[in-house]
């Protein structure tokens, strides 16, 4: 029995040793292949990188493709054993979507395998002009973009529509809208509208997304077009599907015989004409804002004694880009104390036109009673209408200073009004205490004190004691009601916990990443200095950070990093360089938490 089993492990042995020294001593081979060569603006392309003779490598290194915008397909592996030969392979599928036409090669993807390099054979690919009709109306898809002007000012908000109409069941949108960051600053308007639209008396349902658009400096700028990927389902003739658009976000209802396919559209590039604000007229002040504006002022009181507190309000309200406009602290410094507030923004769309308000407010506090005339305030900006500078002012606003009922009247040393000290009125002592009374300075002088050291524990102790409690109690306290100060104690815990949670994320594509990343920064600078995170521009956020004298290398930092995530969100190409982004995130909050 013993002999059986010997021999039964020896064959298992041998049997094992052939598979291992079969997988080992076989071959690595690297294949890429395409599922076709010629294609229009309307397709994509499957790429696929096959690694046979191993599993254990790293991801393909794609070559560069700037002609085409990649996106992963995720992967796949396969065992097989036949005639005692082990084989083994992994595919990794990625989704070429070309951007241009013309002859483009695909190049050598590098693999990286046993502490060697191999190399897949290029490949050539033919992206042709589409062949589908122009009648718009006429097809199951399609896709319109358009701006609300050809030719607008450096700051000038002009609005980018992007609609889709379809009549057909269709899912897995995959929309990609750049914009051109060197060009343009983009600034969201809200969620996506759907409705229904007839075209040529065929009936659509429709989905449309608007951005604004800010140019960023004169010349010709280039809207690139906007690419639009997704699934149409065939199904059946015989099998009803119901409506399209109760079908539109949902998982299809796969049946037999259903068939998907992948298609592409792309829209067509706007050019806007960016002129440069006129010289003439120009300030300081007016020269970034740009739009039409009112502004008024108001006063909580107006009568109030030395000591009260009352609110100065200045609202801007209007059309155009509001987040620009700023206002420094009155120059009322020798009449009140003066603190400001964090300002207020707001924004609605109207048609095709952002209207807002923003407010400013700061508290007052009377130094001295008399009558006090508040200045007018002053905003200076051009209006891209009338293509000149105007000036909206507020009105002077009077307030009444009356002394504080509460003043010390008190005097212990008086004179009058050549200088001479005026004799101290003699302290009548109505009665006796228990310890002597001191009715002069200089008995205050005189006193002898001898206090030892377990005296002064014994009274001061309790009195620390007290005051420490008292603090932590205050701070607990003010965590629950000041939510501003809440924010701004939890921002770094907040920050760092979804960083780590982002470090581990895996199947995130880059677009997802730098979206992902830009939010955890807005929101750390948003809860830090008391802003609306989601919302703020990077040009806001540096000018706040100057305001609060942070350094000027985290100002440049926090500016540039916001802007490569923005970027990065709306690029044809995807990046690889995860940890490297996300530890320049990290190095940038620390820092400016230890500067707060």
């Amino acid at each position: 029995m013993t002999f059986f089993k010997k021999k039964s492990m020896l064959l298992v042995f041998v049997f094992w040793s052939a598979l291992t020294l079969n997988a080992f001593g076989e071959n690595i081979q690297v294949l890429a292949t395409v599922d076709r060569t010629q294609i229009t603006l309307e397709d994509s392309i499957q790429l696929s990188v096959t690694i046979k003779g191993t599993q254990n490598t790293p991801p393909p290194e794609l070559p560069s493709l700037p002609n085409f915008r990649i996106t992963s397909g995720g992967t796949s592996s396969s065992t097989q054993i036949v005639n005692m030969e082990r084989s083994i392979s992994i595919t990794h599928n990625y989704r070429l979507t070309p951007m241009n036409i013309g002859q483009f090669k695909i190049g050598p993807a590098r693999i990286r395998a046993n502490k060697k390099v191999y190399l897949t054979q290029p490949i050539n690919i033919l992206v042709k002009k589409s062949t589908a009709p122009i009648q718009t109306g006429n097809r199951p898809v399609f896709l319109e973009a358009t701006a609300s002007k050809k030719e607008a000012y450096v700051g000038e908000q002009l609005i980018y529509s992007f609609k889709l109409f379809y009549r057909v069941e269709a899912k897995n949108f995959d929309l990609n809208m750049p914009f051109g960051a060197s060009h343009f600053q983009k600034e969201e308007l809200g969620k996506a509208k759907s409705y229904q639209s007839v075209v040529n008396g065929i009936q659509y349902h429709v989905q449309e997304v608007s951005v604004a658009l800010f140019p960023i400096k004169p010349g010709k700028a280039e809207i690139p077009p906007a690419t639009l990927e997704f699934d149409i389902y065939h199904r059946p003739q015989n099998r009803s599907n119901g409506g399209p658009f109760s079908q539109f976000f949902n998982d299809p209802f796969f049946s037999q015989g259903t068939r998907a396919e992948h298609k592409v559209l792309r829209t067509k590039p706007i050019s806007i004409e960016v002129l440069q604000l006129p010289e003439k007229g120009k300030t300081e002040e007016s020269k970034n804002i740009i739009g039409n504006f009112n502004i008024v002022s108001n006063l909580g009181k107006d009568d109030l004694e030395v000591g009260d507190t009352t609110t100065l309000t200045i609202t801007v309200s209007g059309n155009g880009n509001l987040r620009g406009v700023s206002f420094p602290e009155p120059d009322l410094k020798k009449l009140f104390k003066i603190y400001p507030d964090q300002p207020e923004f707001n924004q609605t769309v109207i048609g095709n036109q952002i209207t807002g308000k923003k407010v400013f407010k700061f508290a007052l506090v009377p130094l001295k009673p008399g009558v006090v005339k508040l200045p007018a305030f002053t905003l200076y900006y051009f209006d891209p209408t009338i293509k000149d500078y105007r000036q909206a002012q507020t009105h002077p606003i009077e307030v009444n200073v009356r002394p504080s009922s509460s003043q010390e009247t008190l005097n212990l040393v008086q004179s009058n009004s050549l200088g001479n000290i005026i004799a101290k009125p003699k302290i009548e002592i109505l009665a006796e205490d228990i310890l002597p009374l001191h009715t002069t300075l200089d008995d205050f002088n005189n006193i002898n004190t001898k206090i030892n050291a377990s005296t002064v524990l014994e009274f001061t102790f309790p009195t620390i004691f007290f005051l420490i409690c008292a603090f932590f109690i205050q701070q607990k306290k003010r965590l629950t009601t000041d939510m501003a100060f809440y924010r701004s104690q939890k921002a770094y815990k907040t920050a760092s916990q979804k960083l780590e949670s982002l470090t581990h994320s895996k199947n995130i594509d880059s677009k997802e990443f730098a979206s992902e990343l830009s939010e955890i920064l807005r929101g750390y600078i948003g809860d830090k200095l008391n802003m609306k995170g989601k919302a703020i521009t990077a040009a806001e956020v540096e000018y706040k950070l100057k305001k609060l004298d942070y350094q000027t290398n985290q100002v440049n930092i926090t500016r540039n990093l916001l802007e490569k995530c923005d970027t990065l969100q709306y690029a044809p190409e995807s990046f690889e360089n995860y940890q490297e982004l996300l530890n320049e995130t990290q190095g940038l909050i620390k820092s400016l938490e230890k500067n707060s």
